[in-house]
């Protein structure tokens, strides 16, 4: 088995960071604006990669999808990432729960996950632990996307995951913060914080961590 595929069956086992490499992927296919399945340009391995940080509308999520917007999504990662092109999965990756590298594309030097939000195609979304510095950047690019009504923000859009909770009838478990203001609120609560400001958490623990308090 090839070194690289060695490394990335290890940290799918043990959930732990990618921090070893940066992968170098030719994409295959785009499955919508927040998901793409690529081949490894050294050991011709698939991966499914999510982008980081970035939460695009539904196309398909059990029977339910978000119409227009989430097609409109999907287009422009194909846009941004045609069939073939050449990319560079960063290496402070990680692996999800489904199995899929939760990472940054870089494409040359754009970084493909915050054009995504800057564009207005997609929602910030990080889950603790986090980057900083990455959830600032990322963040500032989802509001002058929602400030200047570019993609998605022309009108009102659902929340991904929102929309994902009333899908399976389900309430959120994961606690939000501020961003700014450090403060922590309740999942009932999470319209209190403007969306460019939100992070989530999976305890108190995780958030008293980050310095976050209710």
């Amino acid at each position: 088995m090839p070194h690289t595929l060695r490394l990335f069956a290890v940290c799918l086992a043990l959930l732990i960071p990618l921090s070893a490499f940066s992968l170098e992927v030719r994409i295959l296919d785009v499955h919508d604006g927040d998901t793409v399945t690529a081949v490894g340009i050294t050991d011709s391995q698939k991966y499914k990669i999510r982008l980081m940080g970035v939460d695009t509308p539904e196309v398909d999520f059990f029977q339910h999808g978000q119409g227009e917007g989430a097609i409109q999504a999907r287009d422009a990662l194909r846009e941004l990432l045609p069939k073939g092109t050449i990319v560079k999965i960063s290496n402070d990756s990680d692996v999800d729960k489904h199995g899929r590298i939760l990472g940054r594309i870089l494409k040359g030097s754009l970084d493909i996950n915050e054009e995504m939000l800057r564009q207005g195609w997609g929602f910030i979304y990080f889950i603790a632990p986090f980057d900083k510095r990455l959830v600032n950047e990322y963040s500032d690019a989802f509001e002058e996307a929602i400030e200047n009504r570019r993609g998605l923000f022309v009108t009102s859009f659902e929340e991904p995951y929102l929309f994902r909770l009333r899908v399976r009838k389900q309430v959120g478990r994961n606690l939000v913060g501020d961003l700014e203001t450090k403060q922590l609120f309740s999942p009932e609560n999470i319209a209190q914080i403007p969306l460019w400001r939100r992070v989530f958490f999976a305890d108190e623990m995780a958030a008293h961590n980050l310095g976050y308090r209710y």
